[in-house]
């Protein structure tokens, strides 16, 4: 007769039940798959901006971060119509319903995304002043690309909400690859500043097609119509408000520089911020799977403190890691990566890291508010990019200046959330027992 086999008791045990558990978990396979695609976004992104930087020297560089960061400025926000948008389609369990919100959304889009793009050529001129930009083509080829981040950012909502984190990711890393690859022979071809940034009008015109072919079943068949979906304007109009003061709070900086500092220190200051943002990036998918899943628990009338938790150690523990490894980055790599002329950025790397950590976790809190439909968060979110405004033009003797204004706004939120929101870690930890349970 065989003895019975007993389960592993002791670390070991412990450790393949946790294992056995991720790998059941849906959540965590969604999420490795969108972390392996948001690291194929960023790296293009970052092997982009390198041809940029290798060809075009610190000061031509200047130009195109600045429209970058502007160009972020306005799309960022987006991803709070991206989150809206997910959060709805989640909770709705009406494939017709979901049909024609998706079609109504992508109209609006389209319509928006026309007014914006013509407003910020009407303002090209204004806009080259006072970002020191050096002509009126580089200024135009930056804007162009507005009209399609609105609408893929609409798309991106409805793959969010339906869970096709696989798709999704398809449309990151392909999106993503077509910016490397599209840039090194434009610049090879002399098309300069302006020729590299219309670049990312033509991935982002690929963006919208993919995103329409992973929703052709949605786009293409006809169902019967049903009672309009009506989205809250007031917290709609909030939760935008509270995605551009996250924007802000992560770009802003890279416009002052380039309105305070020379050409050639901004475009140092472009070139570290690329670097150390990396930490912001790397745990995207975090917030990506979160908002739809804790959406979903708290329309069942339960609480997200569990998805909170994990999202907020996971987030942590890749950002710090990236900022421990920022911090160690030897001068000579930077100068092999990116040429001479960027020697000076070495030293802000390690405060870049810190700055993005605090900022990752605040836009993990962000998600989180939004999917309660909580206005109170994003606000205190606005208010700290307003300070780090008014704080950057009083004090900018050095790059190093704006970044440790930015780190202290990032962390001045997070103490005020545990010390004042419902959501702080400490009482997330204590009534993680009660995730089960209904809410209230």
């Amino acid at each position: 007769m065989n003895a019975q086999e007993n389960p592993p008791v002791g670390a070991s045990g412990n450790a393949r039940l946790i294992v056995a558990r991720l790998r059941g978990s849906a959540g965590v396979r969604a999420g490795a798959i969108l972390a392996a695609a948001t690291i194929a976004l960023n790296g293009s992104a970052y092997i982009y901006s390198v041809a940029c930087i290798r060809y075009l020297g610190s000061s031509r560089y200047a130009d195109v971060a600045a429209m970058l960061a502007l160009f972020a400025l306005v799309s960022l926000p987006l991803g709070s119509v991206q989150s809206v948008l997910a959060r709805e389609v989640a909770q709705l369990r009406d494939t017709e319903a979901v049909a024609q919100l998706l079609r109504r959304s992508v109209i609006r889009a389209s319509s928006v995304g026309l007014v914006m793009t013509l407003a910020g050529f009407a303002l090209v001129d204004p806009i080259k002043d006072a970002l020191n930009v050096d002509s009126r083509a580089v200024a135009l080829a930056g804007l162009s690309g507005i009209l399609f981040a609105v609408v893929a950012a609409t798309l991106y909502g409805f793959l969010q909400g339906l869970l096709r984190f696989g798709q999704l990711s398809a449309v990151y890393a392909l999106g993503g690859f077509a910016r490397p690859l599209l840039v090194v022979p434009v610049l090879l071809a002399g098309l300069g500043a302006a020729g590299a940034l219309a670049v990312n009008t033509v991935a982002g015109l690929i963006a919208v097609a993919l995103c329409a072919w992973g929703l052709r079943d949605f786009l293409t068949r006809r169902f019967p119509d049903v009672a309009p979906i009506h989205l809250d304007r007031r917290e709609v109009s909030v939760m935008l408000v509270g995605s551009l003061a996250f924007a802000s709070l992560t770009n802003v900086d890279i416009l002052l520089a380039a309105y305070y500092f020379p050409a050639d220190v901004a475009g140092v200051y472009a070139a570290a911020a690329l670097v150390g943002k990396a930490v912001l990036f790397l745990p995207a998918a975090v917030v990506t799977v979160l908002l739809p899943k804790a959406a979903s628990r708290i329309a069942a009338g339960l609480t997200a403190q569990k998805i909170l938790l994990a999202s907020a150690a996971a987030t942590f523990l890749v950002a710090i890691t990236a900022t421990a490894a920022l911090a160690l980055v030897p001068e000579q790599l930077l100068v092999y990566a990116f040429g001479g002329d960027f020697r000076d950025a070495t030293g802000l790397l390690g405060w870049f890291g810190l700055a993005m950590t605090a900022a990752a976790l605040v836009n993990v809190y962000l998600s989180v508010y939004f999917a309660e439909r909580d206005a109170r968060f994003p606000l205190l979110v606005l208010g700290a990019a307003v300070v780090q405004i008014v704080a950057i033009a009083a004090w900018h003797s050095d790059p190093r200046s704006i970044v440790l204004i930015t780190l202290a706004c990032a962390t001045s939120v997070l103490l005020l959330h545990e010390i004042v929101f419902p959501h702080a870690l400490i009482r997330a930890w204590r009534a993680r027992g009660l995730d089960s349970k209904p809410a209230g």
